[in-house]
């Protein structure tokens, strides 16, 4: 397989990013940023330097559904090398990972009916995650994702590690591109970058 350097906000990102590479032949090299986004943009130019030489995978979050991605990207990286792949999750990657409905309900334990069908348009997908997991059968989802009561944080305890394990081992990114038209175009730019080392 064929070996790419990412980068990504935080480890909750890496799995969905392994599972995307791993679709077309490749595999995660090393894994940069995982210090948020305003970091990883800030380092986007050096990303892009090395990505004359090898290949770089970077994924950020729009973090809104209504923001224009095309206006972002230009902005970000207005000049990508040739082989870097910068992709922004519509609105985070959390919305990719509930467009695989069936395997989403199956790892938080609730209803199918629950996951909602649209996952590019909610605002706040990793809200949505944590909401279902609210209302799990399992007692471990609940405890790990939920935040606990009086914690003052945003998700629980082993919310990233949960979440990238899922990414990586779960889902399917195939199947959730076709509820997920962010997702699709994410695909069709990673198949074109494994042509392109193929090529090399």
């Amino acid at each position: 397989m064929s070996k790419v350097t990412i980068a990504v906000e935080g480890i909750s990102d890496e799995g969905a990013v392994r599972a995307i590479l791993r679709e077309f032949g490749l595999s995660v090299g090393m894994v940069q940023g995982k210090g948020g986004k305003s970091a990883l943009l800030k380092k986007l130019p050096a990303y892009n330097q090395a990505a004359r030489f090898m290949p770089w995978f970077v994924l950020v979050d729009m973090d809104s559904a209504d923001a224009c991605v095309v206006a972002s990207v230009q902005e970000w990286l207005p000049s990508p090398s040739d082989l870097m792949t910068f992709r922004v999750a519509v609105a985070e990657v959390e919305s990719w990972l509930l467009a695989d409905r069936e395997a989403i309900a199956d790892f938080l334990g609730v209803a199918l009916a629950k996951i909602p069908h649209n996952p590019d348009t909610l605002n706040d997908p990793k809200r949505e995650i944590i909401n279902l997991a609210r209302k799990s059968r399992r007692r471990d989802v609940r405890e790990g994702i939920v935040p606990r009561q009086g914690s003052g944080a945003s998700v629980g305890p082993t919310y990233a590690s949960d979440i990238r394990d899922f990414g990586m081992r779960l889902w399917r990114p195939r199947i959730a591109a076709e509820s997920s038209p962010s997702l699709a175009r994410c695909l069709k730019r990673v198949e074109q970058l494994a042509a392109k080392i193929a090529d090399n």
